[in-house]
């Protein structure tokens, strides 16, 4: 009878707190057994409310600490292909590329081959990290590591009417666990590696009776490569760091025609590699929660990151790996008060590069308040929103920072905005069984005159306790970026012509600014998708959605020229050779004619096969297409020829369009999934494998600085096609006692291979690790 009390009691408090989500739905949890009710899961990124997931309107999926823990996977990032609809590639070891539902080279601003997704925001404990100087996340930086993690909840689909610009193909948001247990709480994970790989972290906190809980978290990452060489896009193949050309050519002055070699602009810049190592990173993290009374409570979060990694970079003349450093802090501050809700967060720090003119200072300030208001059949969750932000970088200057000078130092001239945000959320329930939700947000960006409205409004219908059936439509911004605002750069380098039959080739000094633009639009998706949940038995679970999105409004810095040449006549006006010739250029960030569509199908299923033996499994197939000005192109918008001048010779200007950026949907794999198999045969052993396969696709790229006319097109790119992989991991865990376990993990067995391009290769590895809690 304890054992039937303890559970009663256990029931009670999970159908209580979703309650506060299933008004008028006491029906179908009366229907559920009570293994049903206890193996309810909670998530709250969906709606804003605790609540179940199977009830959840959007497409949701929950990573859980024990999901974490079984699997092989070592990392936040790596932890997210253990989700449907998420692409996860490891560029180099350690650092990873991560998209919700694809699009990957299409939404992010392919002129600068950035890796980062610009589309998917991330969030720890609803904090928003995300750079609004180029855009994305920067995984490497999270001060947080996979021994903090709670659960992970991943909403796939537009949720920017919930969350704020930039949650355009999804929301991320990783929740933090600290001091659950009463009285003290210890977790210690250390794993050493093949190829030096170490992590470590530990967690040491105390909890008072769950009326206050403080946790000091720490954490340390080191991964090194399994290549030593790095792509040159002139050779189009791999080389060592020394024998590295530049893929363009920058004249060490205006007045010589010397151009910069790949040393010597390395050594101007102090720009030298560690060529071995892929990630360190260091974080440390202090958590407080304290409940003042039983409607109100607060949380503090205080933490400092410092990393090092090497990935893909952008304006990177010579290679495409970029190495970087990072230091950061953040503060973040949660209040409840009954029915109102608060949050303050500040992060500052400095991304410094190799390539110092990449690098850059940045201050994030923000603050939301929320009020929620519930009625029978009704609820509101109106709430306003404030940012300040603020980055100090050389490309943002007002004085024109020049590639060939290199004269590069911080100036106190940060580019500083605020933007302010109002939403209002509202649930209504007609019935026991229908559901229906309303979402709507405007943002506005101090430093762009438009306004940034997104919507959204989804539906679910209970059929009976084992179906349940939804529908979302949506609509979700980009939010502008300071990069693409304010960029104000020179550069000054020789290209090569050899379209001149008298002379031969040519040198062509060609200047060439960069510029920003103002109040441009910003990349926007509207989503329609329909979803069917159904528990078959309760040990077998299906989860299917079907998505359509169209993309909109992108942004690209097109490139204006003016070819002038002065060209010797002879006697009979014919030409006889060509005296000089130069080029003058402008490549501005402007709005783009380019369209883009998705359409696709998406499942989980979850089967216990026994007490002892569970497996699940995932998928995403998806086909997207693109329309508009998608192909890399040359227009002549203009050619003026002089008058001859008393010593027979006539200037020539040609004046061309060009769009160096060639659109495509290759590099989004057609098929990505996964599955998780375990297997725990009693209280000492536990054995698991996972897998994550992608079908293929290409990366490609174009040096748009060799491009002048069609015919260079082709010589200009470089494709790199990406074969079928499965990554597959497996990992043995032994239980010493009750707080002692030691694993051991062998991760992509399946040998080298080569997720992302232009970049390393990927190879197997194991880790043996120990993990004490008390």
């Amino acid at each position: 009878m304890n054992l039937e009390r303890r559970l009663f009691v256990l029931v009670y408090a999970i159908t209580s707190l979703v309650s506060v989500n299933v008004l008028g739905q006491d029906k179908v949890y009366n229907e559920m057994t009570l293994e049903e009710l206890l193996n309810i899961d909670v998530v709250v990124t969906a709606s804003k409310q605790p609540e179940d997931l199977f009830e959840t309107p959007l497409s949701t999926t929950i990573i859980s600490k024990n999901e974490i823990a079984r699997s092989g996977v070592t990392s936040i990032p790596e932890a997210l292909r253990l989700s449907q609809g998420v692409i996860v590639r490891e560029i180099t070891p350690g650092n990873y590329d991560i998209h919700i539902r694809g699009y990957d080279d299409i939404t992010k601003n392919a002129y600068l081959s950035l890796p980062y997704n610009t589309t998917t925001l991330v969030m720890i404990d609803n904090r928003i990290v995300y750079s609004y100087f180029i855009g994305g996340t920067f995984w490497e930086t999270l001060p947080i590591d996979i021994n903090d993690v709670e659960r992970i909840e991943v909403v796939r689909g537009p949720a920017s009417a919930l969350y704020g610009p930039n949650a355009v193909t999804g929301v991320i948001n990783i929740i933090t666990s600290h001091s659950d247990k009463k009285g003290e709480n210890i977790t210690v994970n250390t794993a050493l590696g093949s190829n030096n790989a170490k992590n470590a972290s530990v967690n040491i906190g105390y909890n008072w009776d769950d009326r206050t809980k403080l946790t000091f978290s720490g954490n340390f990452t080191e991964r090194y490569r399994f290549d030593n060489e790095y792509y040159d896009f002139i050779d189009k193949d791999y080389s060592k760091i020394e024998d590295l050309n530049m893929f363009v050519s920058p004249l060490k002055s205006g007045s010589s025609n010397d151009v910069w070699t790949f040393s010597e602009y390395q050594e101007e810049l102090g720009a030298y590699y560690h060529e071995d190592l892929s990630l360190r990173r260091l974080g440390g993290n202090i958590f407080l929660s304290h409940n003042i009374s039983e409607n109100t409570n607060f949380d503090v979060a205080f933490g400092a990151q410092k990393s090092q990694s090497q990935k893909t970079g952008f304006l990177n003349f010579s290679t495409p790996l970029s190495q970087s450093e990072s230091q950061s802090f953040y503060l973040n501050t949660r209040i409840k008060h009954n029915n109102l809700n608060a949050q303050f967060n500040i992060n500052t720090g400095e991304d410094e590069n190799i390539y110092k003119f990449n690098s850059y200072k940045f201050t994030n300030v923000e603050a939301n308040l929320e009020y929620y208001k519930e009625f029978k059949t009704l609820s509101f969750r109106p709430g306003i929103n404030y940012k300040f932000l603020s980055y100090n970088s050389p490309f943002t200057y007002n004085e024109a920072i020049s590639f060939n000078d290199l004269n590069y130092q911080f100036k106190d001239e940060p580019r500083e905005t605020s933007s302010y945000s109002a939403f209002m959320l509202s649930e209504w329930r007609p019935s026991s069984k229908l559901r229906i939700i309303g979402a709507f947000r405007v943002d506005k960006f101090a430093f762009n005159k438009n306004y940034y409205s997104n919507y959204e409004i989804a539906s679910t219908y209970r059929i009976n306790k084992n179906n349940l059936i939804r529908g979302a439509y949506s609509k979700a911004n980009k939010s502008p970026f300071f990069f693409d605002s304010y960029i104000n750069t020179s550069l000054l380098l020789k290209y090569i012509s050899t379209e001149d039959d008298a002379t031969g080739a040519l040198n062509i000094p060609v200047n060439l600014n960069i510029k920003g633009q103002a109040d441009l639009k910003y990349t926007s998706i509207t989503n329609f998708e329909l979803g069917w949940r159904t528990n078959f038995s309760s040990k077998l679970h299906l989860d299917l959605e079907l998505f359509y999105s169209k993309l909109g409004d992108f942004v690209n810095a097109n490139v204006y020229r003016q070819f002038q040449v002065v060209q010797q006549l002879n006697d009979a006006g014919e030409i006889e050779s060509t005296i000089s010739a130069k080029a003058d250029g402008t490549a501005i960030f402007e709005d783009y004619d380019l369209n883009a569509n998705q359409l696709g199908v998406g499942f989980t299923i979850n089967y216990d096969i026994s007490d002892k033996f569970k497996a699940k499994m995932f998928g995403t197939i998806q086909h997207t297409n693109i329309s508009g000005r998608k192909d890399i192109d040359v227009q002549t918008t203009g050619i003026v020829i002089e008058s001859p001048t008393s010593d027979n010779t006539v200037t020539t200007t040609v004046s061309t369009l060009m769009n160096p950026t060639q659109w495509s949907e290759k590099a989004t794999p057609t098929f990505f999934g996964g599955f998780i198999l375990n297997y725990n045969p009693n209280e000492k052993w536990n054995f698991s494998t996972d897998g994550y396969v992608y079908s293929n696709h290409t990366f490609a790229n174009y040096n748009y600085y060799k491009i002048a006319d069609l015919e260079s097109i082709d010589d200009a790119k470089v494709e790199m096609p990406i074969k079928t992989n499965l990554i597959l991991n497996a990992k043995v865990g032994y239980h010493f006692n009750k707080h002692l376990m030691t694993n051991f993990t062998i991760k992509n067995m399946l040998g080298k291979h080569r997720e992302y391009g232009f970049v390393d290769s990927i190879n197997s590895s194991f880790l043996i690790g120990l993990h004490w809690e008390l």
